[in-house]
């Protein structure tokens, strides 16, 4: 029997026309399918059989023969005419599903990447959210009088402090109705039957005779009726604190407001099953770095307690994870936290490789992640989220308690500049003191500065809040701006505020995340700056909700579309004489630096995590390039024509030495060869050598599995090539690693830039090898510095 193994390529999965296409080339062969995730065969002759296998992108897949010729064409036919049978991957390419997983069988799941990290713990569940009946005590008639007493103190309260008449009007309506003998009466008289089931009966009974009428205003008064019954049952029955998760949480529907109630010190990982990497939630668990995937539906039948591991750069869920796939994903990581350390030690300014100055700045969601930030590299807050401090409070914090926490951040700026976003609620962020009107569409509701007139206290608190914070060099900025009107009633508060307490008034900018802004941005010349939210723009501009798995489309980021509107930005505010950052999420992506930067964006505000990696991008770009590649990107028809090129876009390669001293790891230890080549492809990457780690541990790995590297006397150079500068990695190991049948202890990586300069550096490395002092010196090395000195003499 013999086989080859390889992950499912297509995105859609093993479907009928890729499956009819695997019958046609067996043609008639006694071929097995097997899908090694669920330990599903079927003969390659029935499509049925093939489909009930139940394959999906990224499982791990055998295709078994009695002989080898029956498999003599497999590659030239699974690596061509099989892959054209499905389309591309929709929103980029599939992830990159590590070969271990392949090889080492376990159940696994691909996911959508939310926020990069490794987690590992027992599964665990949140209650259902729904109030029960509170435990028996008063009589429940005393306690229904007692919450309509509540909730008619508390809508006075709110009428009294309303601002506009039409919301005061409502409000007032609404205490009627709490006293009204029709609805308040009835749950009173049927309160035996419990409380809460009471405030359910009556607010159906009466919800059914308005909506029973011939009269629209009529029917629209049930709506009303019904957000009265949910927060008197509220009232009676509050939510019961949610038990604090351990390990890693598994969430169809978690809410912002839920996960900042959750005690966070135990979660190691997040799998939501609503919600993309731009939803609200997804930021969050970004400020906090919990490792998170998004995967709808969650799986099923995962029980409390089982072993689970989430890895939040590629998108998967590993359930009972070997050991193996954890020291391999752990290499991972660690390589990422290298190279995090070698940013902060050469923190600095970001120039392109030809000199033009780029500016990273920081996204916070909170004060705590400030000073991580600073350290990480940012050059300033680009975008200072105030929600969080106001998403789990009950009543406002307090001009004191805001102007506390934001001038932690000015404090850890040290002068940098910090933009602070003026309270974003609405949409997933509703505040439980913000009476806002029930929506259909809260996302194209009262979001941002639109409900801003109707609560102006509550704006002009932050705005004291702010200006109180103490020196700096402070910005404010106003979200969801679609009018200029809007912005200038913002600006004039700003003003009134700074001479009632006799301070500068600061610039004031906005965001640009409303299509009709960004296309009309001509006509905010009052604005002092502007920050593109990619989040929402994009969102609005594809009609397609962020929050919703199956739309989310990674590919619009650089959809010609979206790409059209950002160009035209950048040109209207440079005709207006404005700055113009972009503090969305798809700044984040180094891969998309080249074409942002050519597009003219000299200012990105990004996830603090990601300022190392663009940093090192942005040293390898150089302008003249990236603006060849925008110009292309703007004439393409489709978002797959850019991906092409974005593909074929080759940065400039540092100008970096063959060696280097963290570029050797001595005597550690690795169970597999896999765990070996990661952890010295990610030195590699680590110190700038490579952009992509993943396509140099691609690359090598096509030359392993032709024939394995174990050259004798305990070596093995496993080799490729491909873009940057490459160099050479050396791992000695504590123990000898079965290499492909050969026991190794000296492992070393070759990468290089093109062929001709593989062979050279080759040849140069195996004849400094066939050298047995050469070897027994580099055996026995006290130090990466001394193996270093002894492989300089591989310099040509």
């Amino acid at each position: 029997m013999t086989e080859r193994r390889f992950a499912f390529p297509l995105a859609e999965g093993l479907h009928a026309r890729p499956a009819a296409a695997l019958g046609a080339w067996a043609q008639g062969r006694p071929l097995v399918w097997e899908n090694t995730r669920n330990g599903r065969r079927a003969p390659l002759g029935s499509v049925l059989d093939l489909l009930a296998t139940d394959t999906r992108p990224g499982d791990p897949c055998r295709l078994l023969a009695e002989d080898a010729e029956a498999l003599a064409d497999w590659d030239a036919f699974f690596a061509g005419p099989f892959r054209d049978t499905g389309p591309a991957p929709a929103g980029g390419a599939a992830p990159r599903v590590p070969r271990i997983l392949a090889r080492v069988p376990t159940p696994w799941w691909a996911a959508l990447p939310v926020v990069d990290g490794l987690g590992e713990g027992p599964a665990c569940f949140l209650p259902d959210a729904r109030p029960a009946e509170p435990p028996a005590g008063d009589p429940p008639q005393a306690r229904l009088a007692e919450a309509l007493a509540t909730l008619r103190t508390a809508l006075d309260a709110e009428a009294a402090q309303a601002d506009d008449p039409e919301i005061r009007a409502i409000l007032q309506a609404h205490r009627a109705l709490a006293e009204d003998d029709g609805w308040a009466g009835a749950m009173l008289r049927s309160a035996d039957q419990g409380a809460l089931a009471a405030v359910r009966l009556a607010t159906e009974a009466a919800c059914a005779r308005l909506l029973a009428s011939d009269q629209a205003l009529l029917r629209a008064r049930a709506l009303d009726l019904q957000g009265l019954g949910e927060r008197l049952a509220g009232i009676l029955a509050p939510p019961a604190p949610d038990p604090a998760p351990d390990g890693i949480l598994l969430a169809p529907d978690l809410t912002p407001t839920r996960l900042l109630g959750l005690d966070r010190s135990r979660l190691r990982g997040l799998v939501l099953g609503e919600g993309g990497a731009a939803s609200h939630t997804a930021i969050l668990a970004r400020a906090f770095g919990i490792p998170c995937v998004a995967l709808a539906p969650l799986p099923a039948g995962l029980a409390p307690g089982t072993p689970l591991l989430v890895e939040g750069r590629r998108g998967l869920l590993v359930q009972d994870a070997p050991p193996e796939v954890r020291a391999y994903l752990g290499r991972e990581a660690e390589g990422r936290a290298f190279r995090q350390a070698r940013r902060e030690a050469a923190a600095g300014p970001v120039r392109t490789r030809d000199g033009h100055p780029l500016r990273l700045l920081a996204n916070l969601a909170c004060a705590e992640e400030a000073e991580g930030a600073f350290r990480a590299g940012a050059q300033g807050v680009g975008l200072l989220r105030t929600e969080l401090l106001f998403l789990d409070r009950r009543e406002a914090p307090s001009v004191a308690a805001q102007a506390e926490a934001y001038g932690r951040v000015l404090r850890a700026a040290d002068g940098r500049p910090v933009v602070l976003r003026l309270l974003d609620a609405g949409g997933d962020k509703p505040l439980p003191f913000l009476p806002l009107p029930r929506e259909a569409n809260p996302f194209l509701g009262r979001r941002g500065v639109r409900w801003y007139p109707q609560h102006a206290g509550l704006v002009r608190a932050q705005v004291a809040a702010a200006l109180g914070a103490g020196p700096g060099e402070l910005r404010l900025m106003v979200p969801m701006v679609a009018d200029p009107e809007e912005l200038a009633w913002v600006r004039a508060l700003v003003a009134e505020e700074a001479a009632r307490l006799g301070r500068p008034a600061p610039p004031v900018g906005m965001m640009v995340e409303v299509p009709a802004a960004a296309l009309n941005l001509r006509a905010f010349g009052a604005a002092d700056f502007f920050s593109v939210g990619t989040n929402d723009l994009l969102q609005y501009l594809f009609a397609e909700d962020r929050n919703e798995p199956a739309l989310a489309r990674r590919d619009r980021a650089w959809h010609p579309a979206a790409l059209r509107v950002l160009a035209g930005l950048v040109r209207d505010a440079a005709a207006l004489g404005k700055e113009v950052s972009l503090c969305g999420e798809l700044a984040s992506d180094p891969r998309l630096l080249p074409l942002l930067a050519g597009l003219g964006f000299r200012s990105l505000s990004v996830a603090p995590a990601a300022l190392p990696a663009l940093a090192e991008a942005a040293a390898r770009l150089e302008l003249p390039a990236c603006r060849t590649l925008a110009d292309q990107a703007l004439e393409a028809d489709g978002p797959g024509a850019v991906e092409a090129l974005l593909e074929a876009f080759v940065p400039a390669a540092p100008d970096l030495p063959l060696l280097d001293p963290d570029l050797v790891v001595l005597d550690e230890a690795c169970a597999t060869r896999e765990e070996a080549i990661r952890l010295l492809v990610e030195r590699l990457a680590a110190t700038g050598r490579v952009p992509d780690a993943d396509a140099l541990e691609a690359a090598v790995w096509a030359r392993e599995d032709t024939c394995a590297t174990a050259i004798g006397h305990g070596l093995a150079v496993p080799h490729g090539h491909g873009p940057g500068a490459g160099g050479l990695a050396l791992l000695r190991l504590r123990a000898p690693l079965d290499w492909g049948g050969s026991p190794v202890r000296l492992v070393l990586l070759l990468a290089s830039a093109g062929a001709a300069e593989h062979l050279r550096a080759f040849a140069r490395l195996a004849r400094r090898l066939m050298d047995p002092a050469f070897r027994e010196a580099l055996e026995t090395a006290p130090a990466p510095a001394d193996a270093v000195t002894l492989l300089e003499t591989l310099n040509p």
